[in-house]
């Protein structure tokens, strides 16, 4: 039974007449009497009666007609929707970043990207999590588009911005007064740090280890804002990017004068997998609009 077969049989059981439905499906009378014939056989049960020079469809045809056009408006319901995601005025786009980039980054990009009436009917959904769940999202296939800090070379990326760090103590902390310090100068304060999951706990491991600085981790959390309410609450100090959260808690915030202490954020996507339009209309943007020039050379 093939797709075909189908689709002619729904037309012949709408028009009851050989000559008629042939001329609507513009191919020969011979070619669709030899299709129905086979499908027939197939189901081993009459779909048309003859009379005369005349067919009317048979109860068993009229059974199979309910479940054929069903089946025939669910694949045609498909095709739409196909159709749609892949028009680069419509579709969707999933996209995935670190929660430090919801504040100022990823606002921007949106608020750009819609400014183009074009793009109005394009959807956008977002995922923020932790730099090791947005990377693996990306390989599953559930975001398309993922800004974070992984430095593999198995991904295309573009490089975006380069973040700078900072450390951030209680306001009773007697750094507190400090503009900036020297991250050596911590080496016996209790630290409260990000899960290994964080791609920024494993960079701040990497600086403390090559500074020979074994440090004092009394608690891991899971984000920045955790670790800010514990800052503030006295149980440590910590190092994280630049957050709105930062002025509305009881922590002070020194620069870092060591140059290891920032990162770059990069926009990654999987070279090997189909983009559809909107996707790859929305990466390019990015990359057009967002893209630093400075980094692009430091990689270069």
């Amino acid at each position: 039974m093939t797709l075909q077969q189908l689709q002619y049989f729904r037309v012949l059981a709408k028009v009851q007449h050989y000559t008629k439905a042939s001329e609507q499906l513009f191919i020969s009378q011979p070619t669709l009497s030899y299709a129905i014939s086979e499908l027939e056989k197939e189901l081993q049960m009459p779909l048309f009666i003859k009379k005369g020079k005349k067919i009317q469809i048979s109860r068993f045809g009229e059974a199979f007609l309910t479940y054929v056009e069903e089946s025939l408006d669910k694949l045609d319901e498909g095709v739409k929707h196909v159709q749609h995601m892949v028009d680069p005025r419509e579709g969707s786009i999933y996209l995935g970043y670190i929660y430090s980039l919801s504040s100022n980054l990823l606002p921007s990009i949106m608020q750009d990207f819609y400014k183009d009436p074009e793009n109005k009917a394009i959807d956008i959904a977002l995922t923020q999590n932790l730099n090791n769940y947005i990377m693996s999202d990306l390989v599953n296939g559930k975001v398309d588009l993922a800004f974070c800090t992984q430095t593999k070379d198995d991904f295309a990326s573009v490089p975006i911005l380069r973040q700078e760090l900072y450390l951030i103590v209680p306001k009773t902390h007697p750094l507190a007064g400090r503009k900036s310090i020297r991250i050596e100068e911590t080496k016996e304060e209790p630290y409260v740090l990000l899960n290994d999951h964080s791609g920024l706990r494993g960079m701040v491991d990497k600086v403390f280890k090559q500074k020979k600085i074994k440090p004092n981790i009394v608690m891991e959390v899971e984000e920045c804002s955790a670790a800010i309410t514990y800052v503030s609450m006295d149980f440590g100090i910590s190092v994280i990017p630049t957050l709105p959260a930062l002025d509305q808690r009881n922590v002070a915030v020194l620069r870092i004068e060591n140059p290891e202490f920032n990162r770059t954020i990069s926009m990654y996507w999987m070279e090997d997998r189909y983009m559809a339009p909107a996707v790859k209309k929305m990466r390019d943007f990015i990359i057009e609009r967002y893209a630093d020039p400075t980094l692009l050379k430091t990689m270069a």
